[in-house]
């Protein structure tokens, strides 16, 4: 009797339910709770996310009334998988509820960091789609049929989220076989995702106005008269290095990418141009010692409107030509 009953369970839990040529449907349901950070340099995003699966086990069956809860362990289950998925915690208990007929209702909420990589090169004006891939490992579309199910809670997600420096778009699921190398088997599963765009409030008051405000001070040079070589060099050093740590404190939030990003484009450009500046100061006092001042006052005053007209171009090119 014991050893009927050990394999009974057995048969219940590593058994498929209807192994009768014909695949078996599981309904699967995922719902966007929050998104509370996307980490650009980290290549990943922190999401909280409630999912829901149903299929029916006629082994599970009973003239019992009502619904069942039972362990996750006593019953067969697909033992689902997040692709993606780095560091996640599982909230809710592993039970599931069962129907009389034998439908099988398992909830689970996710809360952790998945993997998401970006395409950086529209930085910081860009938007990206994330998607979180659930498989069933171990079957084949042959033998499991997963499929979305809008039926208890649609596709969607909560009206608020916490990320404070992202829009969140609307959050779709769809089938969404996985293949783990291109060409080999493919396993069953589905994708639920969303596209955000990154805010440019912060991009604008930490990076663009004070860059701008570092090159603008680049350009005091051009009001001093070439004779006022030590002020001059001065005003034009402190601005190179000022811009010079700039740009290391801005590359601490994307990765080491091997491309440039658009923002780079505009460091890049003002880096060059806060240089120039440096070398023009070093012409026009070179001028002014070979008694050649009037040509050194002709070129700051070429400059006054020269190096504002380069910036502009810069700006223009780096955000919108690129």
């Amino acid at each position: 009797m014991t050893g009927a009953t050990v394999t009974g369970a057995q048969e219940l839990t590593g058994t498929r339910p209807g192994n009768d040529g014909q695949p078996l449907t599981i309904s699967g349901t995922l719902f966007l709770l929050d998104v509370s950070k996307i980490d650009g340099a980290d290549q990943s995003f922190t999401a909280d996310v409630f999912m829901m699966l149903r299929w029916r086990d006629a082994r599970l069956a009973s003239t019992a009334q009502g619904m069942r809860r039972l362990p996750l362990k006593s019953v067969w289950e697909p033992r689902v998988q997040i692709i993606n998925q780095r560091r996640i915690w599982k909230t809710f208990p592993e039970e599931v509820d069962v129907s009389p007929d034998g439908t099988v209702v398992y909830r689970q909420r996710y809360y952790g960091q998945f993997a998401s990589a970006l395409d950086l090169r529209d930085f910081p004006l860009d938007r990206h789609r994330f998607a979180l891939q659930v498989v069933v490992p171990g079957y084949g579309p042959d033998e499991i049929e997963f499929v979305p199910s809008t039926d208890d809670l649609g596709e969607g997600r909560s009206p608020r989220m916490t990320v404070p420096d992202w829009s969140i778009g609307e959050f779709e699921l769809r089938t969404a076989p996985y293949a783990i190398i291109p060409g080999a088997r493919e396993i069953p599963g589905l994708e639920a995702a969303f596209e955000a765009r990154r805010h440019l409030g912060f991009y604008i008051g930490k990076a663009f106005v004070s860059v701008a405000i570092i090159v603008f001070m680049s350009w005091v040079v051009f009001w001093l008269g070439p004779e006022h070589v030590g002020p001059r060099l001065s005003v034009a050093v402190t601005s190179m290095l000022t811009l010079v740590a700039y740009r290391f404190l801005l590359g601490q939030s994307l990765p080491p990418v091997s491309y440039l990003t658009r923002l780079d484009y505009f460091l890049l450009g003002a880096t060059i141009l806060v240089f120039v500046a440096l070398i023009q100061v070093a012409a026009t006092s070179a001028m002014h010692a070979e008694d050649h001042a009037g040509r050194a006052v002709a070129l700051n005053r070429l400059s006054r409107w020269a190096f504002p007209a380069a910036f502009m171009i810069l700006f223009v090119w780096s955000f919108w030509l690129v």
